[in-house]
C-alpha cells in the first residue's frame, strides 16, 4: 500500500538534490500523486536506496559525504512513532571508511543486508548482513556485520541485494559470476533460514543482456 521512490530534483541554478517521495494506494486500487516525504528524512543533501521494515516502523537509507559519516557513503536509520525521527548513523561498526550502501531488510526484520567494499571482503563490493536488535524501550541496534561468503561474493562486485518475502530467496547483481554482459541479475536460494545460500543462478535472457542489469524488486506473490 506504500510506494517509495528516489527522485532527482533539478533546479534553475543547475544544482540537483535527490529526495524520497511516497505514493499511497487508494481504495479504488490506483496510486496517489507522489509527494515528498516529510523532514527530517529529506534534507538539502542526497538521500537514496531506501528500505523499509515489514511493520513500516524502521527505515534505512544511504547518504554520502555527510558531516557525521565514517566513509564516502554510509547507512542511516530512522524510526517512526507519530512521525519519523531524526536520522541516525548506524555506527562505525556498520559503516566503514569505504562505501556502505543499498540496504535491504529481511521480511522478518531480523537482518539488514547491504553492499560494501569494506576490508575483509572477497573483492570489490560484497554483500554483507547485520542482525537487527530491538529492546523494550523501542530503540534499535545493529550487530557486527557478516560477509555472505564466497558462494555469493566474488573477487569482483556484488550489489543490490533483495530478500524476497519468503526469506529463502536472494536476488542480487554481479559482474563476477558468469554472466551475459556487464552486470547481470542472479538468484540464490536456501532450504531454511539456518542454512547457507546455494550457488547463484543467472536469471538468463531476456532479463539479462549484454548490457547492465542492476537492482530489482519482486512482488510478494
Amino acid at each position: 500500500n506504500l510506494f517509495f521512490i528516489t527522485r532527482r530534483l533539478e533546479y534553475e541554478d543547475g544544482s540537483r538534490n535527490e529526495d524520497f517521495f511516497i505514493s499511497i494506494k487508494t481504495e479504488d486500487g490506483t496510486w496517489s500523486n507522489a509527494t515528498r516525504l516529510d523532514k527530517p528524512i529529506n534534507s538539502n543533501e542526497n538521500e537514496g536506496a531506501l528500505t523499509l521494515s515489514s511493520d513500516g516502523y524502521l527505515l534505512v537509507f544511504t547518504a554520502c559525504d555527510r558531516r557525521n559519516s565514517y566513509g564516502g557513503c554510509d547507512l542511516y536509520f530512522s524510526y517512526k512513532t507519530n512521525k519519523w525521527s531524526i536520522p541516525y548513523n548506524l555506527g562505525e561498526h556498520i559503516n566503514s571508511k569505504q562505501k556502505d550502501t543499498q540496504p535491504c531488510f529481511s521480511s522478518d526484520g531480523k537482518y539488514l543486508y547491504f553492499a560494501s567494499n569494506r576490508k575483509g571482503g572477497y573483492g570489490g563490493l560484497d554483500i554483507w548482513k547485520t542482525e537487527v536488535g530491538y529492546n523494550n524501550y523501542g530503540s534499535v541496534s545493529f550487530k557486527e556485520p557478516e560477509n555472505l561468503g564466497p558462494t555469493i561474493n566474488t573477487k569482483y562486485n556484488e550489489m543490490s541485494p533483495f530478500i524476497h518475502t519468503d526469506n529463502l530467496t536472494l536476488y542480487f547483481a554481479s559482474d563476477g559470476h558468469i554472466g551475459m554482459g556487464n552486470y547481470d541479475l542472479f538468484i540464490s536460494r536456501r532450504s531454511d533460514v539456518e542454512n547457507e545460500w546455494i550457488t547463484p543462478k543467472n536469471l538468463g535472457y531476456p532479463i539479462n543482456t549484454h548490457k547492465k542489469e542492476n537492482s530489482l524488486i519482486v512482488s510478494s506473490d
